[in-house]
């Protein structure tokens, strides 16, 4: 057990959005901060919110704040910049979550960022939209380097992106993390109603789970499925490019062959994974960072099959040892590699167990330790330095 004398004595995470907004980052915020707070740590987080509010949940005091615009997905406001300085007073420990612009720029101009320790979880690049990005690299630079350290989510995310590229010595990459045993074994129950909830589809079945979004790449999926006409194909989730998908899978002739599920309930959702013999996460995107479902699919004993980014979905995902790293927007290469694990068992097999191995690596509390171990370092000595070696 680490000595606690440098504990942070407060903890203040700067985000876009926080639960009960569902997402990716607002998913990775929520396990810190309540992971952090169960720790004895105390806690806060600065968001925007469709209102504005102060609320506690789970022992983590949330501040939110109701933008004034929003920029493509980015919220601007004011009050949020002046409450961040405020903030920045009470916590000794600053955690951003990029990309957010409000936060970066109140933070460059903040007369207190020199008397506090801050970092950052790089979660993506800014990619849209096109018109805003070029103005707010520069803006993403100047913070960056105002930052002790910057804690990409995997270390192909520093290799391939040219805003890391530059700030390579400050770079610590922390992967991601799932609830690993949450996903390893389901109750009987729970896999029963699941399978109730699918038994229209016959095995073999592929799997996606995630928001339906454009860079999800789930039209080629589509497309593959259409081409491995053995297969079935679950779809859960929902997203603006649900109707869109219903269209494509009729003109494609896949009906009986495929289900949309909307979002689970949280005990019935590990279990939807112990229905299927493969998963497939088609991103098109390098907004596709990292993708956590993969893990749960992994702690489930499935093989994968995931697009090469040169993102997180080619680190977790091992090619040729726990799935198929394929080309992005490749239907033809994602049917090959789909029909390659449903038609040799024995391979698929391998894989699953492989997956099954290497998710241990990626447990949630991994990631939780990683952070808190970072926090106390941080507080212990000057450690803007050199991090690289990837």
């Amino acid at each position: 057990m680490k000595d606690k004398t440098n504990a942070p004595k407060g903890i203040l995470h700067v985000t876009k959005a926080y639960f009960p907004k569902l997402g990716g980052v607002e998913t990775v915020v929520r396990q810190l901060a309540e992971g952090a707070s169960a720790e004895g740590h105390r806690v806060s987080v600065l968001c925007c919110g469709e209102q504005s509010a102060v609320e506690e949940i789970n022992g983590v005091t949330i501040h939110r704040y109701q933008p004034f615009l929003n920029v493509g997905s980015a919220p601007l406001s004011f009050r949020f910049m002046l409450k961040l300085w405020q903030l920045m007073k009470q916590h000794d420990i600053i955690h951003f979550h990029v990309p957010n612009p409000v936060g970066e720029l109140a933070f460059c101009l903040s007369p207190y960022k020199r008397r506090v320790k801050s970092l950052c979880t790089y979660h993506l690049d800014p990619v849209r939209p096109k018109s805003f990005v070029r103005v707010y690299k520069v803006l993403l630079h100047s913070f960056l380097k105002c930052l002790d350290v910057i804690c990409p989510t995997s270390p192909n995310y520093v290799r391939s992106s040219d805003i890391l590229q530059q700030h390579q010595k400050s770079c610590l990459p922390i992967p991601l993390g799932a609830e690993v045993s949450r996903f390893t074994e389901v109750s009987s129950s729970a896999l029963a109603e699941a399978e109730r909830a699918v038994e229209s589809l016959k095995h073999p079945r592929v799997l996606f789970c995630g928001r339906f979004s454009y860079y999800k790449g789930l039209s080629y999926l589509l497309e593959a499925i259409a081409q491995v006409p053995d297969a079935s194909l679950i779809l859960v989730g929902r997203g603006e490019k649900e109707a869109e998908l219903k269209e494509q899978a009729a003109a494609l002739g896949l009906e009986g062959r495929m289900l949309f599920l909307d979002h689970l309930p949280d005990e019935l959702y590990p279990a939807i994974y112990h229905t299927a013999d493969l998963f497939v996460l088609p991103s098109a995107y390098r907004s596709e960072a990292f993708g956590i479902v993969s893990l749960e699919a992994m702690a489930a004993g499935l093989p994968l099959v995931t697009t090469e980014l040169g993102t997180g979905t080619s680190f977790y995902n091992v090619d040729g040892e726990t799935g198929f790293v394929v080309p992005p927007m490749d239907p033809d290469a994602l049917a090959e590699a789909i029909n390659k694990l449903l038609t040799d068992r024995e391979l698929a097999s391998q894989m699953g167990l492989a997956a099954r191995k290497r998710v241990d690596d990626f447990d949630l509390s991994r990631m939780l330790r990683s952070y808190l171990d970072l926090y106390e370092e941080l507080l212990s000595e000057a450690t803007k330095g050199d991090f690289a070696g990837l």
